[in-house]
């Protein structure tokens, strides 16, 4: 774990690794990145490119995942459209898989924004806000970070940190086709089937999304995930004390 997310040493891992880390552990028939954050495009075609994918319909939408979590993910919806339920994708085509453009597109659609309000309140003088604009990828979101810390909050609202909002360019589980945005989110038995088929809620801030882990709720403890309800839903987050020992163990 400590070669693909320095978690120790670096603090943007650690704290990518804290909001978005669950679908590290994910069963051994899944391709994973070697690496908790790709820095540019190039990196993700290479990454996904050997990816083992399936596309399929829902609808009018095509989407594409990893096969195990495609082919999960057709039985969640089999089993559904049994019970006259639906499970489809929410957002369009990337709902599924994204680029890293996708998600540089989606950070900056907060960025930018927030540069120009905290500016505007006198928290962040016209130097920094030049300054943060030229940084790489990787010190903006750092810079960020930091700015965070101060309450200068930078997701849509400005009321709580950017990453429950939108993901770090490169660090998104759509990029490693393992997550989908669910419309149907809302219904708990949706939820119990996905389940079930090994897709679960593990990003808190997020609701509709669903990260494909493939293996039975029952066996999420023993690979350091805890359960936290928060509004209702059951989101199986890192246990990052444990994940931690193990990173300083290998």
């Amino acid at each position: 774990m400590s070669k693909i997310c320095p978690i120790n040493k670096d603090a943007v891992a650690r704290r990518i690794f804290s909001e978005y880390g669950a679908v590290f552990l994910a069963e051994d028939n899944v391709m994973l990145p070697n690496k908790c954050i790709f820095e540019d495009e190039t990196q993700v075609q290479l990454f996904q490119m050997k990816v083992a994918s399936k596309s399929e319909s829902f609808g009018d939408v095509l989407i594409q995942l990893q096969e195990p979590a495609m082919n999960a993910l057709l039985e969640a919806q089999k089993e559904a459209a049994g019970k006259n339920l639906q499970i489809s994708p929410r957002g369009g085509s990337i709902a599924a898989k994204r680029s890293y453009q996708n998600t540089l597109t989606l950070w900056n659609s907060r960025f930018y924004p927030a540069l120009d309000y905290w500016m505007i309140k006198g928290k962040i003088s016209p130097e920094e806000v030049s300054d943060a604009r030229n940084l790489p990828i990787n010190e903006q979101v750092a810079q960020v970070l930091e700015w965070e810390k101060d309450g200068l909050y930078f997701s849509a609202g400005f009321t709580k940190s950017i990453l429950f909002s939108v993901a770090a360019p490169g660090a998104s589980q759509h990029i490693f086709m393992l997550a989908l945005d669910v419309e149907q989110f809302s219904n708990l038995e949706v939820r119990k089937i996905l389940a079930k088929h090994g897709w679960f809620q593990t990003v808190k801030s997020d609701f509709p999304h669903f990260t494909y882990l493939g293996v039975e709720e029952k066996d999420l403890f023993g690979l350091g995930l805890k359960p936290f309800l928060i509004n209702g839903y059951k989101f199986w987050l890192t246990d990052f004390e444990f994940q931690s020992k193990k990173s300083d163990d290998s």
